[in-house]
C-alpha cells in the first residue's frame, strides 16, 4: 500500500464496491445507499479488515454524517501541508465511537454519560508500566493500594484499597477475584500495556448495561488485534527501585487469520518502608479469525503468576509473608454481522485463579488478654472459579430507534478451607437479562434508556435501570442529564465467609471474618448533569460532569460486640461484615483536551468533592476533596518524544484505615527517541523518571507493634529498550 490517494464512487454490486478513500491502510467506504462485501478488495488492499478497528463488519451506510465527513477529509488531504500529517489518531478523532457505555457503538455525543478515552498513541508515548498508572488520565480515579505490588485504581469514594466497585473488563471478560473481595488488582495487572489497543472509562453507575459489579463504572481494556501486532517485538526495563521487566511479543498471519502470543516478566521493589517485592510473569495468546465476509471469531488464552511481599511488620495479625497468585483463562467470542445495522455476539469465558498465602506467627492477637498461644497459622489461601456465557443482539428497529439486548449466566466459586469452613467449593449462580434502546426524536435529542435485570442465587432479584436525555446544541455541543440506580451484590466471602484460625497443633486459636447473617447488596442512586463540547478551530474538547451519587448499605467491616464482651473467646468471630452508614457523594469533574499546534497534546482534568455520611461516627473517612492531573506530550525536534504528568492529591483516607494519608503532588517525565532501522525494524530508547520531584507517601498502615508505618513510593529513574521487526 503506497501513501497516493485513490477516490472512487458508485454503487455496490462490481468492482465498484471498492469505493474508496484511502490513506496507508485505513480504508472509509463510500457507499451511496447500497451494500456489499468487500471480498473483492482484498488482493488489491489486504488491510482492508483494519477499518474493523473502529467498524466491525460491514460499515455505516453512508448519508448522514459519513459522507460529508469523508469529503471533508479528502479536502483536507488535498491541503499539502495536511497530506504530511494525518495520521490514525484524525480518523479517530473525527469518528468518536465508542462500546463501553451502553453496549452500542456510539459516538461520545450519543453516550449516556460521560467517558475517557486512553488511545493506543497515548499508552505508548507514556511508557506505564501498569495499567493503573494510565488511568491518572480519567478524572474521579485514585491509584495507590496497600502496597507496591498491589496497585489499585478506584473510582470515588469512601475509596478501597481493593477496587471492588468498578467493573474491569479485558476484551468482555471480568477480571475481578471470585475467591475474596471481589477484588480487581490482580487481573488487571497481568495484562500488559503494550498488548492494549485502547481503554474505555465509563465515569458513573454503568449497573444498567453490565450488572452489579459495575457500581461506580467500567474500565474497559481493550487489546490489540493480533493482524496490527504483526512481526516481533521485544522490550527492556531497567533501572533503580528493582525494575527489571521483559516483554517478547510475535504476530503472525494475514488479513483472514492472525496469531499474537506475547510473553513478559515484570519485576520491582515496590514502596519503601513496605515488604512488598513482586514479579510478575504472564503469557498472553490471541487468534483473530475471518472465515467469511460476516464472521469474526476471537479467541484468547493466559497464565499469569504473581510471586510477592505481602503484610506489616509488627503486625501478627497480617504478619510480612510471601504470597503467590496464579490465574489462567479461556475466553471467546464469535461475532456474526447479519446487515449494515445487525449483528449478534456470543461470548465466554473460563477464569481460574488461586491464592497461596500460609505462614505461622505469635498468636497474642487473637487471645485478647486470655493465656498466649506460642503461634498460629495464617491461612489467607483460596481457589476461585468463574464460568460465564453471554448472548447479545442489536440491531436498527426504525431510523432513529437503536436496540440491544441480550441473555447471560454466570457460575462463582471459591475453595478455601480456612475461608468458609469446608473444602468443598461454595458459590452462586446469576441468571441476566439487559437491554438497551437509543431513540432520537429530533436531530437535537437523544434518549437513552436502559435496564439490566438480575437474578441471584443468594440475594435474590435485583434491577439497575438507566435513564438519560442528551440535548445537541450542534453535533459539538452537547448536554446530558439523567439518572442510574446501580448495585454491588456481595462478594462470596461477605456472604458465606467464617475465617478459622488454628495453632500448628490443631487447636483453634480464633475467628476472623463472618459473613452472612442478613448483609444486603449495596445500593447506587445516582444523578448527573454533564457537557461535551468539541471545538474543532481550535482542536479542543471540554468534558464536564456533575454530580449526586447517594450509596445506602454500605458494606463494611465491623468488630464483633460479642467478642470483645467475652473477652476474645476463641470460638467467637472477631469481626462481621455488615450493611452500614449510608453516604451522599457531591462533586465536580472535568476534563479539557487541547492541541494547540501540530505535536502538542495538553490535558488537563479535575475532581472536586464532598462526601457527607448519615452516621457522623464515619466522618474519618473521606475522599480527597480536590484532585488535578496535567498532562503534556511534545513531539520535539530530532524525532525526540517528550511526556510530562503532574500529579496533585489532597489529603484523603483509605477505606481500611482510619489514618490520614496527607496530600501528594507527584511530577513524571519521559523522553523518547524512536528511529528507524533497515530492513523496516523500529527501535526506540526512552528515560522514565517517576516522582521526580521527591518521595511520596502512598498508604498508611494499621499500626503495629505500636508503630505507625508510612509507605512511599521513591523517586524512580528506568531506561526502556524497544525492537520491532
Amino acid at each position: 500500500m503506497t501513501d497516493s490517494l485513490r477516490v472512487f464512487h458508485g454503487r455496490g454490486g462490481s468492482d465498484e464496491a471498492c469505493d474508496l478513500l484511502v490513506d496507508r491502510s485505513w480504508i472509509i467506504l463510500l457507499m451511496t445507499d447500497e451494500w456489499t462485501d468487500t471480498d473483492s478488495c482484498q488482493s488489491e488492499l489486504p488491510s482492508i479488515r483494519r477499518a474493523s478497528t473502529v467498524f466491525p463488519g460491514r460499515l455505516r451506510p453512508a448519508g448522514g454524517w459519513l459522507q460529508p465527513a469523508a469529503l471533508a477529509l479528502l479536502a483536507a488531504w488535498a491541503s499539502p501541508a495536511r497530506a504530511q500529517s494525518l495520521t490514525e489518531a484524525d480518523y479517530l478523532s473525527e469518528v468518536p465511537v465508542v462500546l463501553t457505555a451502553s453496549r452500542l457503538r456510539q459516538s461520545l455525543h450519543d453516550v449516556p454519560g460521560s467517558m475517557t478515552v486512553i488511545d493506543r498513541d497515548q499508552i505508548r508515548r507514556w511508557g506505564a508500566r501498569d495499567v493503573t498508572e494510565l488511568l491518572r488520565l480519567v478524572p474521579g480515579y485514585l491509584i495507590g493500594g496497600v502496597n507496591g505490588a498491589n496497585p489499585v485504581a478506584a473510582y470515588h469514594v469512601p475509596q478501597d484499597e481493593f477496587g471492588i466497585r468498578n467493573l474491569v473488563l479485558i476484551d468482555g471478560r471480568s477480571v475481578y477475584s471470585s475467591s475474596f473481595l471481589g477484588d480487581t488488582h490482580y487481573g488487571m495487572m497481568a495484562v500488559s500495556p503494550d498488548d492494549i489497543e485502547r481503554i474505555e472509562v465509563m465515569r458513573g453507575a454503568n449497573s444498567a448495561a453490565y450488572g452489579a459489579n459495575a457500581m461506580f463504572g467500567v474500565i474497559n481494556i481493550i487489546t490489540r488485534h493480533s493482524f496490527d501486532a504483526q512481526g516481533s517485538e521485544v522490550a527492556v526495563n531497567t533501572g533503580a527501585g528493582g525494575v527489571r521487566d521483559l516483554r517478547l511479543s510475535h504476530g503472525w498471519g494475514d488479513e483472514h487469520r492472525s496469531y499474537r502470543l506475547s510473553a513478559s516478566s515484570k519485576a520491582d521493589q515496590g514502596y519503601a518502608q513496605a515488604f512488598d517485592d513482586r514479579r510478575l510473569q504472564a503469557l498472553d495468546w490471541r487468534a483473530d479469525l475471518q472465515p467469511n465476509g460476516g464472521d469474526d471469531l476471537m479467541l484468547r488464552a493466559g497464565v499469569g503468576d504473581l510471586q510477592s511481599g505481602r503484610g506489616i511488620a509488627g503486625n501478627a495479625g497480617d504478619a510480612e509473608r510471601n504470597l503467590e497468585w496464579r490465574e489462567w483463562f479461556l475466553q471467546g467470542r464469535w461475532q456474526r454481522q447479519l446487515s449494515a445495522d445487525a449483528q449478534w455476539q456470543l461470548s465466554a469465558d473460563l477464569s481460574d485463579e488461586q491464592i497461596t498465602d500460609y505462614s505461622v506467627v505469635p498468636c497474642a492477637f487473637l487471645r485478647n488478654g486470655r493465656p498466649a498461644i506460642d503461634s498460629c497459622i495464617l491461612d489467607y489461601s483460596a481457589k476461585g472459579r468463574r464460568t460465564n456465557i453471554e448472548f447479545q443482539h442489536s440491531d436498527s428497529l426504525s431510523s432513529n430507534l437503536r436496540a440491544v439486548w441480550g441473555l447471560g449466566w454466570k457460575q462463582e466459586q471459591a475453595q478455601s478451607l480456612p475461608y468458609y469452613q469446608t473444602s468443598d467449593r461454595v458459590g452462586y449462580d446469576e441468571a441476566r437479562a439487559f437491554g438497551h434502546l437509543e431513540w432520537r426524536p429530533s436531530p437535537r435529542w437523544t434518549v437513552n434508556a436502559g435496564l439490566f435485570a438480575g437474578q441471584h442465587s443468594r440475594v435474590g432479584d435485583y434491577l439497575a435501570p438507566r435513564l438519560m436525555l442528551n440535548h445537541h446544541f450542534t453535533p459539538d455541543q452537547t448536554l446530558r442529564f439523567g439518572v442510574n440506580r446501580s448495585v454491588r451484590t456481595n462478594s462470596l466471602l461477605e456472604l458465606a465467609g467464617d475465617m478459622h484460625y488454628y495453632t500448628p497443633a490443631g487447636e483453634l486459636a480464633g475467628r476472623g471474618y463472618l459473613g452472612g447473617g442478613d448483609i444486603r447488596p449495596e445500593q447506587l442512586l445516582s444523578h448527573e448533569i454533564s457537557y461535551l463540547g468539541s471545538f474543532r478551530p481550535w482542536h479542543l474538547t471540554v468534558d464536564l460532569r456533575a454530580y449526586r451519587e447517594r450509596i445506602s448499605d454500605w458494606v463494611s467491616v465491623v468488630t464483633n460486640p460479642n467478642y470483645v464482651a467475652n473477652k476474645g473467646a476463641p470460638d467467637i468471630p472477631r469481626q462481621l461484615f455488615d450493611n452500614l452508614a449510608s453516604f451522599t457523594l457531591r462533586g465536580i469533574e472535568y476534563q479539557l483536551n487541547w492541541s494547540p499546534r501540530s505535536g502538542t497534546q495538553l490535558q488537563w482534568q479535575q475532581n472536586f468533592s464532598q462526601l457527607e455520611w448519615s452516621d457522623p461516627a464515619r466522618s474519618t473517612n473521606l475522599p480527597p476533596p480536590r484532585t488535578s492531573t496535567l498532562a503534556w506530550l511534545q513531539s520535539l525536534p530530532r524525532g525526540l518524544d517528550l511526556a510530562l504528568m503532574w500529579h496533585e492529591r489532597e489529603a484523603m483516607t483509605w477505606a481500611g484505615t482510619a489514618q490520614t494519608l496527607p496530600s501528594a503532588r507527584r511530577l513524571d517525565l519521559r523522553l523518547a527517541r524512536p528511529w528507524r532501522l533497515e530492513g523496516g525494524r523500529k527501535a526506540e530508547v526512552a528515560l522514565t523518571l517517576q516522582s521526580l520531584n521527591g518521595d511520596q507517601i502512598e498508604f498508611n498502615s494499621r499500626a503495629g507493634g505500636g508503630r505507625q508505618y508510612q509507605y512511599q513510593f521513591e523517586r524512580r529513574a528506568f531506561l526502556t529498550l524497544r525492537l520491532e521487526h
